[in-house]
């Protein structure tokens, strides 16, 4: 059972000094978050609990709907953990207190849609002697059945699909200016600002 969920947003990536060697690190920001709700097995069939992050400020003389920037759910919650925090309860750094290694699960940045050349590494046909055909595809394939197979490169959507990374560890906390700040050993996935789950 996990024992701590945290959503946070990736900052920009550095090299810190660790026994006379040095190291990459992202730095990544805890966003204010709280505790929608909890869902249980009798009435929702499993449990999970629901947290959203950045609640916008609305005017209740305009019938305005309350709104997140994301709202996510994690499975498999600890029962100590429902315990103790109930509904709109804040979450912060105190949840990883004692741990040293997390799990990351994200978006990695997406680079459209792309021939075989940069999707699957093709080589270059020759580019002298009147070749007419640089940048293409390999042979298609055989004579039967006269059809391109499924696992054949083609082009296609490149990156931009989900990421899991495990046992990713804390090099340091840091709270500065009000800001919660965590540094990962090693890149993570997502791009500036993206949304990131944290488990722990």
């Amino acid at each position: 059972m996990n024992k701590a969920w945290l959503i946070v947003a990736k900052k920009e990536m550095t090299r810190i000094w660790e026994d006379w060697k040095m190291i990459p690190v992202t730095i990544v920001k805890i966003l204010p978050q709280e505790v929608l709700r909890f869902k249980t097995e009798d009435k929702d069939w499993y449990s999970a609990v629901v947290i959203w992050v950045n609640k916008k400020e609305v005017e209740k003389a305009k019938w305005q709907k309350v709104t997140y920037s994301m709202t996510t759910e994690f499975k498999n919650i600890d029962d100590s953990f429902s315990n103790s925090y109930k509904a709109w309860t804040s979450l912060d750094m105190s949840l990883l207190e004692g741990v040293e290694e997390i799990n990351l699960i994200g978006t990695s940045k997406g680079k459209g849609f792309q021939w075989v050349m940069k999707r699957f590494h093709a080589s270059w046909w020759p580019k002298t002697h009147g070749s007419k055909f640089h940048r293409q595809v390999w042979s298609l394939w055989n004579r039967k059945p006269r059809r391109v197979q499924k696992w054949h490169p083609h082009a296609w959507h490149m990156w931009g699909e989900q990421v899991t990374l495990k046992n990713i560890r804390i090099i340091d906390r840091v709270q500065q200016d009000g800001e919660q700040l965590l540094l990962l050993k090693w890149s993570i996935p997502g791009s500036y600002n993206s949304f990131i789950k944290v488990i722990a």
